[in-house]
């Protein structure tokens, strides 16, 4: 992401004077500005910030600007630059009993969490910037739901319904195949398919590398024979389709400005989703992310071995990679089908 220095920003008295400004004047551009000049300068990822990241953020202070600030109110419900952990929690209540307060939708318990780190995020900003303090101990509801259920895993026979459908002797359901095999078999995210180069394949190896993963870090996936087939038919159809050097692996199709340049993460995302309602999937079995899910199910059905499949998915932490093995559905139809037998 671009980084843009600002000189409101980079002179401390200035930078105070600018924040407190934006929280009297209820200057929502201000008060985000500030955000993304912390996230870019001081946050964990700093300038390698990605763009969806800070439009969750977004997305997240400017909810918790709307029910601080209402738009039908002559003043603020809190003074913002002396919040409190109890205003706080106020907020995160209002969250669980009214939802959103921009699409006015209920709100997930996972989805309340990203607010509220949002807010933090504000709020660490403003301490940067030295017109507030970070409230503490505030901690997000936690979701009864585990992590598994909600995020389950497409069923063997749902993606095989989904490939059938991916017809590849239609150019683009050919490009829709591949995209979701690599998410499916490969484990690549979203982000890592739409930054995949062409460059980065090498099929006479097995080998993809992943040069764009979460947190910048890089790791090498071997693939299967069938996908290296798959990938080097899309390249042979890509080359009627992409622009003058275009190094992406997806690429867009059809009449549209951008024809020939890389997909984003959003139309993929709209593409996939596009094909689960076509399929007329269950609601359960949405999203884009689950085809990761899938792939980390497979690996671990595959191997039982927590090491390779963290290895695989690119986790550094073990238990991240520990949800696969209560997805396995399939595993669990075949101890229930077994005791059918014995009785």
């Amino acid at each position: 992401m671009e980084l843009r220095s600002l000189a409101n920003w980079r002179d401390p008295a200035k930078r105070r004077l600018e924040a407190i400004r934006a929280a009297h004047e209820r200057d929502e551009a201000g008060l985000l500005e500030l955000l993304k000049t912390y996230l870019l300068l001081k946050g964990r990822k700093r300038a390698s910030l990605s763009p969806r990241t800070l439009e969750t953020y977004t997305v997240g202070v400017r909810d918790f600007l709307t029910w601080a600030w209402p738009p039908d109110s002559p003043g603020p419900k809190v003074q913002l630059l002396k919040l409190s952990a109890d205003d706080l929690d106020h907020y995160v209540a209002d969250l669980q009993t009214h939802g959103s307060h921009l699409e006015h939708q209920p709100l997930k318990p996972s989805s309340i969490a990203t607010y509220l780190a949002s807010v933090r995020a504000l709020y660490r900003a403003l301490e940067w910037a030295g017109a507030a303090q970070l409230p503490q101990g505030v901690a997000a509801p936690r979701d009864p739901t585990p992590a598994y259920e909600r995020r389950p895993a497409l069923p063997p026979s749902l993606y095989r319904k989904l490939l059938a459908h991916l017809d590849p002797s239609e150019p683009t359901l050919q490009r829709d195949r591949v995209a979701v095999r690599l998410m499916a078999e490969a484990g690549l995210r979203i982000s890592e398919v739409v930054h995949l180069l062409v460059s980065d394949v090498h099929l006479p190896e097995r080998l993809l590398e992943v040069k764009r993963g979460k947190g910048s870090k890089q790791r090498s996936v071997p693939i299967g024979a069938s996908l290296c087939a798959e990938l080097e038919r899309w390249f042979r159809t890509r080359l009627a389709y992409a622009a003058a050097g275009e190094p992406r692996v997806l690429v867009n199709m059809g009449g549209r400005k951008a024809s020939g340049r890389g997909m984003t993460a959003r139309m993929l995302r709209e593409v996939i989703n596009g094909h689960y309602r076509a399929l007329d999937f269950p609601e359960r079995y949405r999203g884009a992310h689950m085809l990761r899910h899938t792939a980390g199910t497979r690996f671990y059905k595959a191997s039982r071995d927590l090491h390779a499949t963290a290895r695989l998915l690119g986790h550094t932490n073990l238990n991240t990679s520990a949800i696969y093995a209560k997805m396995d559905l399939e595993g669990l139809f075949e101890v229930v089908d077994r005791i059918d037998e014995e009785d």
